[in-house]
């Protein structure tokens, strides 16, 4: 809360110093002719306050190791922006595409008539996915000065899936049915152990309003926040699991494939309740 404070004061000093730089009698061109609200044709980038407020904060109480690292808003790296149709109305969108690969290798004993502690095989876990998200919509500004009321409708849509391979160094077989494996939280099993999960492929829709404040502390960059409620629906398809055993009846190793249960939701809910804070700078 202390931090909150010391960056609101600095954040009216910095406002009250282009005030004092002689704003017009409009309060929207300052004496340097600088246009301070955007307008018409104006494109806007919005990222992550958080981030800027803690690092202010910071500065005043002298924290040690102290970082600045931002992030787009809306979510982590999303892309955010927005163009002004008018003086009080623009089209607003975001967007992000991800891939990720983390690949995770484990040292076991390797199996032999007479273990050797010095001798080890890797046990690997690669984890891959993907998650898409893009979003559109119409925001309106009403207010006079520095503050405005933001508010309007959007629609948004997401994608995500994943895959997780495991790979053994120590191999089944009919002398070595429950080999040396390393347990990663989910891929031994009873039975055996698991060489593939596939996470069904998840999509989500949501069509929502929003409604919010911003200020302009300083020409063309304003403090922003927002919360939205809406209807969101989400669906994920079924998914699957490999495993490897050993089959005692017929002597070799067998695999087995299971079916994963996809799922539904839907409903209508408030998001960023607990207030979604932004920096917005026009160009």
């Amino acid at each position: 809360m202390r931090k909150l404070i010391y960056v609101f004061v600095l954040i009216l000093i910095v406002g009250q110093t282009y005030a004092q730089e002689g704003a017009n009698d409009s309060g929207f061109v300052s004496k340097r002719g600088l246009e301070i609200l955007p307008k018409a044709g104006d494109i806007a980038l919005g990222i992550d306050a958080a981030p800027f407020l803690n690092y202010v904060g910071n500065m005043f109480n002298n924290s040690v190791g102290n970082t600045m690292k931002f992030n787009f808003m809306n979510a982590t790296n999303t892309i955010f922006g927005k163009y002004y149709l008018d003086d009080h109305s623009a089209v607003r969108a975001f967007y992000r595409f991800a891939n990720t690969s983390n690949l995770d290798r484990e040292y076991v004993l390797y199996d032999q008539d007479i273990p050797d502690p010095e001798v080890v095989v890797a046990d690997t876990q690669l984890a891959k996915n993907s998650f898409f998200a893009i979003g559109l919509g119409y925001e309106m500004h009403r207010g006079q000065g520095r503050l405005h009321g933001v508010y309007g409708g959007q629609f948004t849509f997401y994608r995500a899936n994943g895959t997780t391979n495991y790979s053994y160094g120590n191999d089944l077989t009919a002398t070595n049915s429950n080999p040396t494996t390393h347990d990663y939280g989910s891929n031994v099993t009873t039975d055996g152990r698991i060489t593939e999960v596939v996470n069904g492929t998840s999509v989500a829709y949501g069509l929502e309003g929003f409604i919010g404040v911003e200020y302009f502390f300083a020409p063309k960059i304003c403090l922003g926040g927002e919360f939205n409620w809406g209807f969101n629906y989400m669906k994920q398809n079924d998914g699957s699991e490999i495993e490897q055993s050993w089959d005692f009846v017929n002597n070799t190793m067998k695999t087995t494939t299971t079916k994963i249960a996809g799922d539904k939701a839907s409903g209508f809910d408030t998001g960023n309740l607990g207030g979604s804070i932004y920096l917005l700078f026009h160009f």
